[in-house]
């Protein structure tokens, strides 16, 4: 299953485009200052990469435990 991110891309573009404009032209769509998006930002990654490491580290799919199974038999 091939994924096609085609569509969030153009969103997250548009968004990042209006954004930018209306700043140039002094308003403020978005209304927290750098800090306060600073520090979610911050805190989404980190929430994101902990969840991403946790599920690459572990054996979660059907595949992984086969062949989690498989090595650890081969160990003994």
């Amino acid at each position: 299953m091939k994924n096609n991110n085609t569509m969030v891309r153009l969103i997250v573009m548009v968004l990042v485009g209006v954004n930018s404009i209306s700043t140039m032209y002094g308003y403020n769509l978005i209304p927290y200052t750098d800090e306060e998006i600073n520090v979610g930002i911050s805190a989404i990654a980190l929430v994101v990469s902990e969840l991403w490491n946790h599920y690459k580290n572990n054996n979660y799919s059907p595949e992984a435990k086969k062949a989690q199974a498989e090595l650890d038999k081969a160990k003994q």
